[in-house]
């Protein structure tokens, strides 16, 4: 048997002795990509608030364990030796988990701005979105690698309202969940305004289809 196979059967048995926070921490970051950053009042938020104190020994445990990193600007990401591992764990997990009916009510909106000549300026933009808030929208955390960035925010009242913009070299798509029309249209507008600084002109479309991730 493989080293890689020994690890990946132990994730189940390691994760049987950390905490319930800790493993939903874990499971967050399995949810997005591999070099994805959390801030730290993002992560709470997405937590529903967990209490500081709780989640600053969660993720002292977790980096005691190698199991992430804490970068010099705060945001937090798992450690890429165990992302597949405990990607496929917490897959499996939740196959076996109906989708819950709150998950079917949100009111979906997909808006998108393509750019034929393949020179959309994706890692300045994601840095100047990064850490951004607007409105009621607080930052959770970014994604930027091989010229793709992601990056989220959700509603500082209603944690179920979240905001996912995902960039690459010749477009941009921002998902929406339950966010007013007047606030999203100024968050497109705050991008639009950043793209004018590189001569860049956009005009956003509304698309229709399933719900992105």
């Amino acid at each position: 048997m493989s080293t890689e196979q020994t690890e990946k059967e132990t994730i189940p048995d390691y994760l049987s002795y950390r905490s319930q926070l800790e493993e939903t921490v874990l499971s967050e970051f399995s949810t997005r990509e591999k070099s994805y950053a959390f801030r730290f009042n993002g992560l709470r938020r997405v937590l529903k608030d967990v209490h500081q104190q709780k989640l600053t020994r969660a993720l002292e445990r977790l980096q005691e364990d190698q199991l992430i990193e804490r970068h010099q600007d705060g945001g937090y990401t798992l450690d890429s030796n165990y992302y597949d591992y405990l990607k496929d764990y917490y897959e499996k997990q939740k196959a076996f988990s109906r989708r819950s009916v709150s998950d079917s009510i949100h009111t979906q909106q997909n808006f998108i701005a393509t750019r034929k000549e393949n020179d959309l300026p994706v890692q300045q933009l994601t840095e100047k979105l990064a850490g951004k808030y607007f409105s009621y929208y607080r930052f959770i955390g970014h994604y930027y690698s091989n010229g793709e960035g992601r990056l989220e925010w959700i509603h500082a009242e209603d944690g179920s309202r979240i905001l996912i913009s995902a960039i690459s070299s010749d477009q941009i798509l921002v998902s929406s969940r339950n966010v007013s029309q007047n606030a999203i249209r100024k968050f497109l507008h705050i991008i639009q305004h950043i793209l004018i600084e590189y001569n860049i002109y956009l005009a956003f479309t509304e698309e229709t289809g399933p719900e992105a991730n």
